[in-house]
């Protein structure tokens, strides 16, 4: 705990923190941030994010000034296949501070008080999908390295872009066949076979050896069993679609999607199937596409690694969602233990999506 000037204190929140954190957060999400939880609260948000994780309690580091949360930095655990083993890492996020309090060194104090307790709690590795403003910080100051480089990608039916460019409404725009002719180039169609998709709401046992299948596949990813699926996505307050590819009675693959409600706009948060099993992730972005562009949505969003994996789901997605941003994304980490984890890190067979930063 620190004191600074104008009463500031620095230290790690309590639960008898997380209404004051849940008032000042939401400025963070936006105008559609109340998508994330409809029909409850803030509150109800960040007890799910923060305490109800089955690898423990979320790290919140906290400035406050009087009764007032001014700063946040959160560090949620997670568990990261590494190389052939599991090891316990903190994913940080959260990064909001008030205007009236920058520029006085909060947001790398709260980082450095974070990673302390992250290192206490045995974790050897932080990471963090910075944006443009934080990464900087984050890679002159504060030890962290780009781990990966990301491509943020969209899938974008041309009747609605057309129809704001030149004012022609888009169901004439349509009539031309470009809706038609861009989704069959892009999405794949259901290849039938030996695999059955089906929408799912929680995942099983199954999906507990579809990791133990899939996992010596991949370089570095998170674990991806069913407790972890259920808290991220089943128990969130956020609504997610959720479809599971069955082979011969057992889990191939599943995809995970999230919609807006008041725009039409949807993206793909998980895609993951064993890395050669391309008949699986096929059917799996069919039957979710089209399922997506059925009931209204325009464009669908999802990140891709850049050039570090290859596998069949991040093959298929990058055609699914051809148009890609300029700038890339950043994957940074901070090694907390030298002693658990060398350097350099494996460069390929990564898998890291959508759904590996608590933000979607």
């Amino acid at each position: 705990m620190t004191t600074g000037p104008l009463n500031l204190e620095v230290r790690l929140a309590e639960r008898a923190d997380l209404a004051p954190i849940s008032e000042f957060l939401p400025a963070l999400g936006g105008p559609l941030f109340a998508e994330r939880f409809p029909g409850r609260t803030p509150q109800d948000f960040y007890r799910w994010k923060y305490f109800q994780n089955p690898q423990g309690e979320a790290i919140v580091g906290i400035a406050t000034a009087g009764s007032s949360v001014v700063s946040v930095v959160a560090a949620t655990p997670k568990r990261i296949w590494l190389s052939g083993k599991i090891v316990l890492a903190y994913e940080l996020g959260d990064f909001l501070t008030d205007g009236n309090y920058r520029k006085r060194g909060l947001f790398s104090e709260l980082i450095e008080l974070v990673c302390r307790e992250a290192s206490a709690r045995g974790a050897p590795l932080v990471y963090v999908r910075p944006n443009d403003v934080s990464f900087p910080i984050l890679a002159t100051k504060l030890s962290f390295f780009e781990a990966q480089r990301m491509d943020a990608r969209r899938f974008v039916l041309p009747s609605h872009t057309l129809s704001r460019k030149v004012g022609i409404p888009a169901s004439l725009v349509r009539l031309s066949g470009l809706d038609t002719g861009l989704q069959r180039f892009c999405i794949p169609r259901f290849p039938g076979g030996t695999v059955t998709v089906m929408p799912v709401e929680r995942f099983g046992e199954e999906i507990d050896r579809l990791w133990t299948r899939a996992s010596p596949d991949y370089a570095v990813a998170l674990v991806r069993d069913s407790s972890y699926l259920n808290w991220r996505f089943s128990d969130c307050p956020t609504p997610y679609k959720m479809w599971r590819a069955l082979r011969n009675g057992d889990a191939a693959g599943y995809l995970v999607a999230s919609a807006d409600r008041t725009v039409p706009e949807a993206a793909i948060l998980e895609l993951f199937a064993e890395s050669h099993d391309e008949e699986a992730v096929r059917a799996l972005l069919a039957v979710g596409m089209d399922s997506l562009l059925r009931s209204g949505i325009r464009s669908v969003n999802t990140w891709t690694l850049q050039g570090s994996s290859g596998s069949a789901a991040h093959a298929l997605l990058r055609r699914a969602l051809p148009f890609r941003r300029k700038q890339h994304l950043h994957l940074a980490f901070r090694i907390l233990s030298s002693d658990a984890i060398k350097l350099p890190l494996a460069s390929q067979n990564w898998h890291f999506t959508l759904g590996d930063s608590d933000g979607a």
